[in-house]
């Protein structure tokens, strides 16, 4: 498949390229709240309703790749310029970190739920902390090195066996497929509903498209995600989730 079938935010490439930029838009923010109004300025409505259709874990699921990379190259976030200074003073130094608030912040700002940024400041404190902590084990304890191995793999393959057995034929699901058929997609992803065919040997998704939300954009997400008779192969189904749930 050409297109990585992956939960990027619904980011319309008009609204920030095919449009004449106004000051206003090319405006590179210097805190939190203006790197939210920014978004609020730079995004049409039509995809604020889409965010808004979104669960936080489906929209945070991948809107780092095309709205994120814009933003590093637009923002400065690699360049320790003003945006960068300001998370820095909060105590937050990984670009990924800081498009991490940014993009909880803007969504929970279209909720008109509360941001909580010292809640948020403390999560990604704490996760280079414990991070910090087992790569110093890992780097000179063997036994522990397995043991974290071990966890890991079957972990995932208890999560991934327990999706499968709740995703069985026949059952409805809904999800975002690309529609553009770029190497760099900007995000732009359209919400299909389907029915589950099967799983493949190689634990990919077969699912049956039932409904493409957005009609207009029917033709394009058959090209880019070689849709065969209104079949689609998903590789990445983290996209997905059942109707419903």
């Amino acid at each position: 498949m050409r297109n990585s079938i992956l939960i990027i935010l619904l980011f319309a490439s008009s609204s920030i390229f095919g449009q004449t930029e106004s000051k206003k838009e090319n405006y590179k923010p210097l805190n939190l709240e203006e790197a939210v109004e920014q978004l609020k300025i730079i995004h049409h409505d039509t995809t604020k309703q889409k965010i808004l259709e979104m669960t936080e874990d489906e929209y945070m699921g991948g809107a780092h790749m095309g709205l994120g990379m814009w933003m590093r190259n637009n923002w400065g976030l690699w360049k320790g310029k003003e945006l960068a200074d300001y998370f820095n003073s909060i105590g937050i130094y990984h670009p990924d970190d800081m498009l991490g608030i940014i993009l909880t912040s803007y969504y929970r700002e279209l909720h008109d739920q509360e941001w909580k940024v010292d809640e948020q400041v403390k999560y990604y404190q704490d996760y280079w902390k414990k991070s910090n902590e087992h790569f110093q084990r890992l780097k000179t304890d063997t036994a522990y090195q397995k043991m974290i191995q071990a966890k890991q793999d079957s972990l995932k393959q208890v999560r991934f066996e327990q999706k499968k057995a709740e995703w069985t034929k026949g059952k409805k699901v809904v999800g975002y497929l690309g529609y553009q058929c770029r190497l760099l997609d900007l995000g732009m992803k359209t919400k299909i509903e389907g029915t589950v065919v099967e799983w493949t040997t190689d634990n990919k998704l077969i699912v049956h498209i039932d409904n493409y939300v957005e009609a207009n954009k029917m033709k394009r997400v058959k090209k880019c995600n070689d849709v065969q008779n209104d079949t689609v192969i998903i590789e990445n189904h983290t996209s997905f989730r059942l109707k419903g749930k």
